[in-house]
């Protein structure tokens, strides 16, 4: 698979990242992206604290999310609340996003 166009992230936790229902640690597994996966982005919320980062991203051809802390960014990522589709539900634990 090639790289999507941007914005995209690609993973750079060695241990890849959980792809989850909402952004939160406690919410569901849905899937996994492993380390150097590219992923497309759709916009971003401020949620869950993650090992000090709060943003999540909301991936492009799902509604699902990935912590920030372990993707890193290309290009300009939205905050939901500027891009249509996106919600946000805060926690306050912190583990493997």
């Amino acid at each position: 698979m090639g790289t999507p166009s941007e914005p995209f992230g690609t993973v750079v936790s060695e241990i890849g990242v959980n792809i989850r229902e909402f952004p939160s640690t406690d919410s569901s597994i849905v899937g996994t992206f492993p380390f150097g996966a590219k992923i497309g982005l759709r916009s971003k919320v401020r949620a869950q604290n993650v090992d000090g980062n709060d943003i999540w991203y909301l991936l492009r051809d799902r509604n699902a999310w990935v912590a920030a802390r372990n993707v890193d960014n290309t290009g300009v990522v939205k905050f939901a609340k500027d891009v249509s589709g996106g919600s946000g539900v805060a926690a306050d634990e912190g583990a493997r996003s």
